[in-house]
This record gives C-alpha cells, structure tokens and sequence, in this order.
C-alpha cells in the first residue's frame, strides 16, 4: 500500500524531473550550439528585477533557517542545524549583494562591482558547502555535537567577517570583474568551484541510498542539479541584462525553493504522515492476521506447552485430510507417521521451554501422516509467543513433495548433458577432484581419458545437427555397455567424452582398455532415420601421479595427448609423454613472441609476383606475412599463421595485413605502378560481421585504390557457411574489390553455389600443378578445372608454378595467370621494385 507521503513524494519527484528537463535542455543547446538567445529584460527594469529576485531570495533562505532550526529532524540533527544555520548566512549575504549592488544608493561604503560580486561567491560557496556537509553526515538518532546556539553563533561569526571584507576591505580580494574584459578569471573558477561541489554532493547522495530514500532528498538533488543549471549561467554571461544573467537567477531562485520545500517535507510534512499511518496500521493489524492466516500459502498450526493443538486453519486441513473441528484439542503427534511419533513426543517434550525460532529448512527428513495414512515430505518453521492463555507454539508446516522432485530434476539437468544424459563437464570435474583425493589417501593410480570423435563436422555438414546429435547418443550407448561400473563415463563438451578410471593397473592394463572403447567404432552406428553412420575416435589419456598430480593439468595433457593421437593418424590412442608438454610450452612461447611481434611493429609484409601466363608480364602481387624473430630466427607462415589462427591472434595479424597492404598499394598507385594486390582472408576474419566496414575505412584512411585489391577466400571456408558467404562478397564487390576462391579444388564446392557466388578468380591449388607431366589424370583434372571457370567466365591462376613444363602446359590449356618460384619468391616491397625494373616489366 502507497502511503500518503509516499504519494506526495512521488508527485514532487515526477514535477520537479519535468522541470529539470525543461530548464536543463535550453542551457545545454545554448552552451553546445553556441545560439543567441534574445534579451528579455530591459536595461531599464534590471535594478528592480534583481531587487526583487533578491528580496525572494533572501525570504526563502530565511524560511529554510526557519524550519530547520526550530523543526530539528531528530535522526539528522547535526546535518539539520548545519543546513539551517547555513542558509541564515546565506540569507544575509544575499542581502549585502543585494544592498552592495552598483545601482543601488551606497549601502554602508561605496557600492562596487568588487563588493557585489564578493558577497554573491561568498553566499554560494556557504550555500554549496552547507548542502555537501548536510548530504555527507550521517544519520543518527541524537546528535552528541554542539548546541544549537553554537551554529547559530559561528553563522554570523561568518557573516559579520565576510561583511568586514566585503564592505571595508574588498581589495585584499582578487579582482572579479574588470571593466574592460568582464569578469576574471577568479570569479568564473569560484563559480566552476561552487557547481564542482554541488556535482561532488550529487555523487555521495546518489552512493547514500539511504538517504536518497528520505522523502525530502530527491528535492534536494533537484535543487543541486538546479544550482548547476544557475551556475553555468553565470560562467558565461556578458552582461547584467541578457539572458543567462535573467535565468541564473532564476533558476537560484527555483533552487532556494525546492531546498525549502525539500527540507519542510523532511522534517515537518513526512513525520506527521509517518505517524497517521501508523496509526492506521494498528487498526488492520487484527483483521489483517486472521485474514493472513487463513489465506496463507503454507499450514498454520498452534499448539499449547502439551502438544495439544488449539488453533488450525483451512490449509491444515488440506495438507492431512482432517477437519479442523477434528483436530482441536488432539496431541500434534497425530499429525506423525506412527512408527515417529514417540520420538516426536519425547523430543517435544524435551525442548518445549527452551524452543526458539526455526526457520524452514534447518531441520531435513520431516514427515507428515495423512487421515489415509499415506505419508509425505513435509518443512516447518515453528515461533513461540505468549499470550493471555500461556506460551503458544506456531507451527507453518508445508508439503515439499513437488520441491523435491524438481529439485531433484534440477540437480540431475545441472550435472548431466541434456543430450546423451551422461555426466557434464562439471559432474566430471567434481569425480575427478574426489577420485584424485581418494587416490592420495590410497596410493592407487588414476586414468583420465578424452575421446574424440574423428571428423565429427563432416557428420554434421553431410546430414545435419540432428544426425550428429543421434551419433553422439549412439556412441555415448555404446560406451556405456562396454565400460565397467567403475569407470565415469560424460561428455566433456561437443563431440568429446571423458572417461576417468580409479584404481587402474599398468600401462598395458590402460591400453587394453583404450583398445576396447576404440573398437565400439568398429561397426556402423544406426540412427532413428535408419542411417548407418561410419565413425572413429582418437583417444589420449594422462595418469596420475605420474603425469601430474593436479585436475587441471591431468585434464589437460590428456587433451595434448588426445591430438597427439589424430596426428598419428586416428582410431588409435596416445599416453602423454614429456616430449608433449615440450611442444606445448614451445606453442605458448611461439604465441607470445608472435603477440609482442603484433606490437612492436615485428613483422613484415612480402609480395609474389602474379604473371601473365601469355606474355609473362606481372600484373600483380599477392601480399603474403613474413617473421623474423631475434629469439626464433626465421618462423615459416604455416606455423605462426597455424598458432595465431588457435588463439585468436588471428584477428588482429589479418587487420595488420590489410593495412600495411593497402599503405603499399597506395603508393604504389601513386608512383604510378598498376598493381593489383591480392590478400588472403582467414576463416575467422571472414566470418567478422564487420568485415566490409573495416576494409571500407582502411581504404578511406589509406586511399588504396578499391578496384586494384583482390581478397582471397579459401574454397573451404567459403563453403562453409554459403549464405555468409554470399553476404560478405556482395558487400566486398560492392567496395568495388575483386574477389578470389582459393585452393579451388580442395575442398567441396558445389557447381551451383560456385556459379552464384559473386566471384571473380579461381585459384587452382598447387597440389594439381605439381603432378603436371606425371599423371595424366591429374592433367585432365586440370583441364577440366580451366576450362569449367572460362564457362563461369572466371580468371584462372595456378599456384606453385616452378618449372617450364607446368608453365608450358598451363599455356596450353589457356590458363590466365600463374605465381611460383618459376619467376620470384615473395619479397619485399624495394626488390619487388628492383625486380620489375630489371625484367622491365
């Protein structure tokens, strides 16, 4: 239920957000258009404007002291007599600006601008510190500080000095306003120190949620936000009459009242509704409680010192089958299954005087007896009070039979794979780090092994999701059936399994082992479509102690070891061995010279010639990643592209090859030298979704001619994912950039998705020029290659040309371009030159 004040609140709270909205809105167009506004007052009406904005100044300030010092918030009276006390300072420092000010009669000494503007800082700078102080002490209950009088006092301690300065003194102050330039440099810092201070006590009020809370408070962050809007305002006006000058002091103004306001409904108005609502409260409390009590979700039973009930409401009797009228008067232990209920009594009996609130829970195993006799699982909670009649114990005691089902079912979805219903990652770490516990304490080996299904994609690309999942199942069926009840079997995640085995024997022990879970792949495994699927595993497995001593490290030399067996060769397993973690820790070292090479600029582009197979001219470069290491020395591209493309670096070595690339086509272009330049793209950077923005930028930012670059797409990864695909080169020719499939052969194009992709080039991979004047078969393959890409009206290029007979016979069949070590290597950009200029070309 909203409560009056609560109400009231939020009707501030909502009107005075509308208002910030509407008067911040003009001040932040104006500061970051730079517009003029038109003046709204008149020169001739600007003293008795800002008599009159000062006057109501002065009188809201005074009303602020007012009610704060004499209507004292009782949790806040130190920050409510500082607040109050403050703006009593304030009030008469407004009131010296004001009697100060140039156009009015001499005050006590000569009015200046000097005085005027020191009193308005001085009452500002008050008004800020004072707000900040107010939001930054805590809230007590009674304040051990000072008397009232004492805040009093040092207020007009502080006025009467700040009056000495002002009116006798001002120039012991820096200057504030010159007559030529305006106002100083001074002034506007103090006027940036007050909105600083108001900025830093939006801060710590927005972190004192509790105190944001109050009704009052979010008028006082009203207020603040407010005296910013003034304060910008009075940075940069020009002069007495245009606007920022009207509005700062409107919005001062509109302040002081929401501080008043704020500072009333905390102390005065909020208190009082506080109270009438109480008031309320204890009335609905009786009908609200039997109301609660037989509407509540749970069964409500209360039992006198001896365990008879005398009180049971309407769930009860759903809850055991009995009508209430039944049960008053009978002991609680007819509530127990028979065989409990003198352990009940005794235990009751025992702990009757000493009983203390228990909340549902603490006690596990509880159950109930019906009117039928059935049991269930049933939590109580259980409260002592007394009343006129004696100490009474309540009992709210709920049916948990549904909670435990889905608990338990919770508990097997959290531990086990949805799919082959076999213990997750989780389950098997958790066996894992028990097993390895056990086995220190007994001194018996572990196995720890990873199985992984050989070319598990292929399953999924060929016959679908569904087909592979029917796999997984299938595999995980016959694992089951082949391991003893000792091994844990799971799946460790995609198409690997783990298999841990406690107290194993030898090595020859664990192989036999290893050879009886390879050969569950022996025969085709049957699907719910009635397919039969081939399929085979590579296994690695790490012992312990032996291997390590550690879950994490066991883990992963038996993945190490796992790739250790698909490289032998597949359907086959691999123990871990020390020469394995020697190539890991070469890989990790690899990798991070590579990212420091990313870094520090440690890499190099070179450039292989594209030639013209009919007249041998070159008519372009593919750009191609050189590293040169000071640790390593020289490091093929297969292995740091292969390591980069495992971790990730990937990403940003391919954004470093498009960009030193275009650099260099740019000046190329601009020397005049008509190169295309081909980059190859890798499967990760292809799938980026915003590939063709950042090629888009780096042409802009490097001014790299767009119709002279060529990307690369291996035939694999273009294949892939064929609508992608299609996406990411409609968007590339749209750039106006040329695209090229690569390795065309290799992988497993389809006619009619080649034919629609938009394509230019096809490169022929090396692997069919290299049989050129072996294999015949190979020469007609290579002819049918060509002469399939002159139908889809695509250029040809072969890869890996290195001597005249595969030249000769790629000019035969009328292939378009070649590159190979028949004409150059990749070099750099300066022999790439020397090179042209020596073959004149």
């Amino acid at each position: 239920m909203i409560s009056g004040s609560d109400r009231y609140l939020r009707q501030h709270v909502a009107l005075a957000s509308g208002v910030l909205l509407a008067l911040l809105l003009l001040p932040l167009a104006i500061w970051m258009l730079g517009a003029e506004l038109p003046r709204i007052l008149p020169s001739e009406h600007l003293t008795a404007f800002h008599t009159g904005a000062e006057l109501f100044a002065v009188v809201v300030a005074v009303l602020v002291f007012a009610v704060g010092y004499h209507v004292i918030d009782r949790r806040r009276v130190a920050a409510s007599l500082l607040l109050a006390c403050a703006f009593l300072a304030v009030a008469l420092l407004d009131f010296l600006h004001l009697m100060t000010y140039p156009a009015m009669p001499d005050f006590i000494t000569p009015n200046s601008s000097q005085q005027t503007l020191l009193f308005w800082l001085a009452a500002r700078l008050v008004a800020a510190a004072a707000l900040l102080a107010y939001v930054a002490l805590p809230m007590v209950s009674q304040s051990d500080g000072p008397p009232r009088l004492v805040y009093l006092v040092g207020s007009l301690l502080l006025v009467a000095l700040l009056a000495w300065i002002g009116l006798w003194h001002a120039e012991i102050i820096p200057l504030l306003f010159d007559p030529v330039s305006g106002l100083t440099p001074i002034k506007m810092g103090l006027e940036a120190l007050v909105i600083g201070l108001h900025l830093a006590t939006l801060a710590l009020l927005a972190l004192r949620r509790e105190l944001l809370q109050r009704p009052g408070m979010p008028l006082v962050a009203a207020a603040l936000v407010i005296s910013i809007g003034s304060g910008m305002f009075f940075m940069f006006y020009e002069d007495l009459t245009d606007t920022p000058f009207v509005l700062g002091h409107l919005y001062k103004l509109a302040a002081y009242l929401l501080i008043y306001q704020g500072l009333f409904l905390e102390s005065v108005r909020s208190p009082l509704q506080r109270l009438h609502q109480a008031h309320r409260d204890i009335e609905m409390r009786e009908q609200r409680y039997q109301q609660l009590v037989e509407t509540a979700p749970d069964g409500v039973l209360v039992t006198d010192m001896d365990g008879r009930i005398v009180m049971a409401n309407r769930n009860i009797e759903r809850l055991f089958g009995y009508p209430r009228q039944q049960l008053i008067g009978q002991p609680v232990e007819r509530l127990v299954p028979e065989r409990l209920r003198e352990r009940h009594r005794m235990h009751r009996r025992a702990h009757a005087h000493t009983i203390n609130r228990r909340t549902m829970g603490q006690v596990p195993h509880l159950r109930g007896c019906r009117i039928d006799g059935t049991e269930f699982p049933l939590d109580i909670s259980l409260n002592a009070f007394d009343d006129s009649e004696g100490r009474r114990i309540t009992a709210f005691i709920r049916d948990i039979t549904d909670r435990q089902r889905r608990e338990a079912r919770i508990q097997h979805q959290a531990t086990h794979d949805s799919l082959t219903e076999l213990p997750n990652r989780w389950l098997l770490h958790d066996r894992l780090t028990q097993g390895i516990a056990q086995a220190e304490r007994h001194g018996h080996p572990i196995a720890v092994m990873l199985l992984d299904l050989d070319n598990f994609k292929m399953v999924n690309d060929t016959f679908g999701h569904h087909e592979g999942d029917q796999l997984l199942k299938a595999v995980a069926a016959r694992l089951q059936g082949a391991l003893d009840q000792e091994a844990t079997i799971g799946r460790f995640g995609g198409d690997e399994f783990m298999i841990l085995l406690t107290n194993v024997g030898d090595e020859q022990a664990i192989g036999a082992i290893a050879e009886r879970i390879l050969d569950i792949f022996t025969s085709p495994f049957q699907t719910e479509q009635a397919r039969r699927l081939t399929s085979t595993g590579s296994l690695g497995i790490a012992l312990f102690p032996r291997d390590a001593r550690d879950e994490r490290s066991l883990v992963r030399y038996a993945d190490m070891a796992m790739y250790e067996a698909k490289h032998s060769g597949r359907n086959t397993y691999a123990f871990f061995s020390q020469h394995l973690d020697a190539q890991v820790h070469e890989e990790q070292r690899l990798q991070q010279r590579l990212q420091q090479a990313l870094g520090n600029d440690g890499l190099e582009l070179h450039y292989q010639p594209l030639v013209d197979v009919a007249s041998n001219r070159v008519i372009g470069v593919e750009a191609l990643a050189r590293w040169t290491d000071s640790e390593l020395g020289p490091v093929a591209p297969t292995r740091f592209i292969t390591s980069a493309e495992a971790t990730g670096l990937i990403l940003p070595l391919g954004e470093w090859v498009i960009s030193e690339a275009c650099e260099q086509l740019a000046q190329w272009s601009r020397a005049g030298l008509e190169l295309r330049v081909a980059i190859n793209v890798s499967a990760m950077q292809f799938r980026q979704h915003d590939l063709v923005q950042r090629l888009g930028a780096i042409l802009e930012a490097t001014g790299a001619p767009p119709e002279r670059l060529e990307i690369e797409v291996t035939e694999t990864v273009a294949m892939a994912d064929v609508a992608l695909t299609r996406d990411q080169l409609r968007g590339l020719k749209a750039l106006g950039i040329r695209v090229s499939l690569d390795d065309f052969g290799t992988g497993y194009s389809s006619l009619a998705y080649l034919k629609s992709l938009p394509i230019d080039k096809l490169k022929i991979d090396r692997s069919f020029i290299a049989d050129i004047g072996q294999d015949p078969e190979s020469d007609m393959i290579l002819r049918s290659i060509v002469h399939l890409g002159h139908s889809l009206g695509l250029t040809l290029v072969a890869e890996g040309v290195e001597t005249t007979a595969q030249r000769d016979l790629l000019r035969t069949i009328g292939c378009d371009l070649y590159q190979g070590w028949i004409h150059s290597r990749a070099m750099a950009p300066l022999a790439l030159a020397d090179c042209l200029e020596t073959r004149l070309v």
